[in-house]
């Protein structure tokens, strides 16, 4: 004899969960192939500034930027950058090698009023700030960018008004990241 009661039966199976849509975020259960950049943006006295590298997924990929704050001045420098508002987040936008663009207008939201297909899914590129954190000594941030690039250069511009940086910009390579796209390991399905 059990000195456990019997379970309830398990609850009925739902007929299907909320999923994200495939252009808004990372294809779940896959890890990204890493595409290094390293492409220093700007550099003065106080703050660098960097892409590392791209997170590539089948269905886009993710821009990694660092900010790196001078260690003999991080105390005061991130200070500054601590005050908040919309001059210290960083801007990153995109211009694929066919003239499209994501990223241009200021904020992070803008997702509802991207021009979508019938199947809902946006006609133009998609870009949205991600997550981000550091400390005293500098930053991290992402932004998503849908869909992969077209075959052909594209530049990824950057901008940070709270280190000085207006604008600068890197130029990349679409097919190295359609390529990379094929490397992502689908770990669930």
């Amino acid at each position: 004899m059990s000195f456990f009661e019997p379970l309830p039966p398990p609850p009925p199976e739902r007929e299907q969960q909320w999923a994200p849509p495939a252009w808004d975020r990372p294809s779940e259960g896959i890890l990204p192939a890493a595409l290094p950049v390293n492409a220093l943006l700007y550099q003065n006295d106080d703050v660098a500034v960097a892409i590392d590298r791209l997170d590539v997924y089948p269905n886009g990929f993710s821009i990694s930027l660092v900010i790196l704050f001078n260690p003999h001045k991080a105390r005061e420098i991130s200070a500054v950058v601590h005050r908040g508002g919309p001059h210290m987040w960083p801007r990153i936008g995109v211009r694929f090698a066919d003239g499209t663009t994501a990223g241009r207008s200021p904020g992070f939201g803008g997702m509802q009023q991207v021009a979508k297909d019938d199947d809902g899914i946006p006609i133009e590129p998609v870009l949205r700030m991600m997550g981000g954190g550091g400390g005293g000594s500098g930053w991290r941030t992402s932004a998503w960018v849908f869909p992969l690039p077209p075959d052909g250069p594209f530049d990824v511009f950057v901008g940070l008004e709270a280190a000085g940086l207006a604008e600068a910009s890197a130029t990349l390579e679409g097919t190295a990241v359609r390529a990379a796209a094929e490397a992502a390991r689908v770990v669930w399905s």
